[in-house]
């Protein structure tokens, strides 16, 4: 294998792998109330979530679906409670 295809090939994957990389927020705050505002927020507006965890870049995960059915990944920052990331993939109905 040549440099070319060596550099080509690297840059696939970085170019690949960084597209799949959680969004990074910062460390959970003390007072964990406006997260969980924002998650109560989403249930009430029809959200329904099977899964919940930390990242490893510190935002709260959470999966699920939406109010017509759609699967769902959402970020929020624990510090704030705001949406760093949302990832829908649409059923096929």
């Amino acid at each position: 294998m040549n440099i070319r295809h060596f550099t080509l090939a690297a840059a696939a994957l970085l170019i690949g792998t960084s597209a799949f990389a959680d969004p990074t927020c910062t460390a959970a705050a003390k007072d964990p109330q406006p997260a969980a505002n924002s998650m109560r927020t989403l249930v009430d507006a029809g959200f329904k979530f099977q899964k919940a965890k930390v990242t490893k870049s510190d935002c709260y995960e959470l999966k699920g679906t939406n109010t017509v059915g759609d699967r769902v990944e959402i970020y929020l920052n624990p510090a704030d409670g705001t949406n760093v990331k949302t990832e829908t993939k649409h059923n096929k109905s």
